[in-house]
């Protein structure tokens, strides 16, 4: 299984503006690091298009995976906030009202006779 290299972003910069300033030659770069050609030709279009990225760290994945662990329990929490607050206004709205209760037909038989 071929063993596939890594090369730092700052790696790349420096190498393709080596290139761009006319001290090394693509060709030369490419002998001396052993690169092929379409590798760095790809890395100059990359950084001169503006989108050379650096891939994020394995501790970045597992701070990322918390973040959104935590905005989702956040959010769970402020749901919660609102629905409390949300019934201590209807339970002081209650308290505000007339005071009346209102309650079904007595259950108590009448006295009457039956006909």
């Amino acid at each position: 299984m071929k063993k596939y290299r890594h090369f730092d972003e700052e790696f790349k910069r420096d190498l393709v503006a080596r290139i761009d300033s006319g001290t090394l030659t693509a060709s030369q770069a490419c002998r001396e690091h052993t690169l092929s050609p379409s590798l760095v030709d790809r890395w100059k279009r990359q950084i001169h298009d503006g989108t050379l990225r650096s891939k994020p760290s394995a501790r970045e994945k597992q701070l990322e995976r918390e973040l959104e662990h935590y905005k989702k329990k956040v959010g769970e929490l402020s749901m919660q906030v609102d629905l409390l607050k949300k019934i201590k206004e209807f339970s002081a709205s209650m308290r505000k009202s007339n005071g009346y209760v209102v309650t079904g037909k007595p259950t108590v038989p009448s006295r009457k006779g039956a006909k």
